[in-house]
């Protein structure tokens, strides 16, 4: 899977460092997980999240050996002005073997340091692919919109070419040609800003994936109609599955640990050590071995420990009021994000039904003016009513599924 990423990657490189890539528009079809693929191996975001992550495993691997054994080595030659000299070396090693559970303390805040990174991390991911298919959704929008005005420009010229025939002949004013011309017009100007509309959501879509802009088609489609969670399960799996609310659950329970870590602060710390000496003015020198048990147990910091506990109560009081605000946001987002994709949902069948009542509508117009009972205004706001109909629909499905992107975001999870 990684190496077929890293392939479609550097296809995309290729696309674009190709002279032919600024000459042809449209590549090898472009599916919304090869996308997906792309952004989650391209992307900086994800580079940056990755990056704490591991900067985080450090500082959690120094936690650890804070309390490992310790050697020194020194080696010293002296000599003075009276010719003589002295030699000097030594190996120390040190162990702190009690330090009234600080270190315990500490190794335990950072690994929910590095717990709360991950679940960072998985949020950037999420976030990605959430920009990732809006922006897919978007492009494929804006295709379906060019699509209707290539349509639209079609119908237009059709139906002026049948006006020019009419008007030839006799059996229509001069009117219906003029209006036919104007009705084109504005039906090449709409598919100029629908053009310029899908190289537009190109442009966004490729920035979504964090690679360099480089055109293709795209072959995956909007997001058919599925059940939807209800409010209670919905709810239920948002607190339990968001990457912001469990991180924020992660640095309350650190900042909690803090204050214990604060109150240890002037607590009692005992260490053993011991030492091997090599030193004198002749060879062979002198040996001195020592061994030391120290205790130490502090008696007064000026107040120190105090305001750090002060300080570590305070921030564990702020952390756990933003834990609560996350909450809330989390809990208002399910809502509002349910509710869109129903209201999304509820328009397709009403858009359904539109494009089939303006295609009846539009094939009487025109049946009408082919049988020149009819009219040229009815026409053109049978063919206005038609297009409007059909980029409602596609609308509607657009609508549909960026807010069900957008849906699963908000519960911390894509939907299955």
């Amino acid at each position: 899977m990684r190496r077929a990423v890293l392939a479609l990657a550097a296809a995309f490189s290729l696309l674009l460092a190709s002279p032919a890539a600024e000459a042809q528009e449209i590549f090898a079809p472009l599916s919304l997980e090869e996308c997906l693929a792309v952004a989650e191996a391209n992307h900086p975001s994800l580079e940056e999240a990755r990056a704490t992550i591991d900067g985080e495993e450090a500082r959690l691997g120094q936690v650890r050996t804070s309390n490992a054994v310790k050697g020194d080595a020194s080696l010293s030659a002296s000599t003075s002005s009276g010719g003589n000299e002295s030699y000097s070396t030594a190996f120390t090693v040190s162990k702190l073997v009690y330090d009234s559970g600080r270190n315990t303390l500490q190794r335990k805040r950072q690994a929910l340091s590095l717990d709360s990174a991950s679940e960072s991390a998985r949020g950037t991911v999420l976030s990605v692919r959430t920009a990732v298919k809006t922006a897919y959704y978007g492009l494929l929008l804006a295709e379906r919109k060019r699509d209707q005005a290539r349509e639209a420009v079609g119908s237009y010229e059709r139906h002026l070419n049948q006006a020019r025939a009419f008007y030839e002949v006799g059996t229509k004013p001069k009117f219906d040609v003029t209006k036919a011309e104007v009705d084109l017009s504005n039906a090449k100007m709409t598919l100029v800003s629908a053009e310029a509309a899908v190289h537009s959501g190109w442009a966004t879509l490729a920035n979504a994936m964090g690679v360099a802009q480089s055109p293709a088609t795209l072959s995956s489609s909007f997001r058919p109609v599925q059940p939807l969670p209800s409010e209670e399960a919905a709810l239920a799996g948002a607190l339990e599955n968001r990457p912001d609310l469990r991180s924020a659950r992660m640095k309350s329970e650190m900042d909690r640990i803090g204050i214990g870590i604060a109150a240890k602060g002037n607590a009692a710390t005992a260490s053993v050590s011991g030492s091997a000496v090599l030193s004198g003015s002749d060879f062979p020198l002198d040996d001195d071995y020592r061994a030391g048990v120290s205790l130490s147990i502090p008696v007064f910091d000026g107040g120190t420990t105090r305001y750090q506990l002060d300080e570590a109560r305070a921030a564990s009081r702020g952390t756990e009021a933003a834990e609560r605000r996350i909450t809330q946001s989390a809990v208002h987002d399910v809502r509002t994000k349910l509710l869109a994709v129903g209201e999304a949902e509820s328009r397709i069948p009403v858009a359904e039904l539109l494009v089939r009542q303006a295609t009846e509508n539009l094939e009487l117009a025109e049946g009408r003016y082919n049988a020149g009972v009819g009219n040229a205004l009815e026409v053109t706001d049978a063919l206005l009513a038609y297009n409007e109909a059909k980029v409602s629909h596609v609308q509607a499905l657009h609508d549909y599924s960026t807010a069900l992107s957008a849906l699963e975001q908000a519960l911390g999870g894509e939907l299955e």
